[in-house]
């Protein structure tokens, strides 16, 4: 196993060097966004639905998360409905 991986490593060096520096940003940046968008997504469900999760010690956002998941509520309209309906109590 690790031989396989020290072999992976060596030929993605080697791929990397041969294609240059650009595309192994490139590749960074992309997996690190990615990563990024994964946590946050995670977060982002901790606080919208916070019924099941423990409170965390070291996570400053847990401070402002509501204690019940009823904050958020989903409401499916159109946008020409909603200007219709402020326009009628207009």
């Amino acid at each position: 196993m690790r031989k396989t991986l020290d072999r992976i490593k060596a030929e993605a060096y080697q791929e990397g060097f041969n294609a240059g520096r650009e595309k192994g940003v490139q590749i960074g940046i992309e997996m690190g966004l990615q990563h990024t968008m994964e946590i946050m997504s995670g977060e982002l469900h901790r606080y919208k639905f916070p019924e099941g999760h423990e409170k965390r010690w070291n996570h400053k956002i847990d401070q402002h998360r509501p204690a019940d998941n009823s904050t958020f509520e989903f409401k499916y309209e159109r946008y020409e409905d909603r200007v219709k309906a402020r326009e009628a109590r207009a």
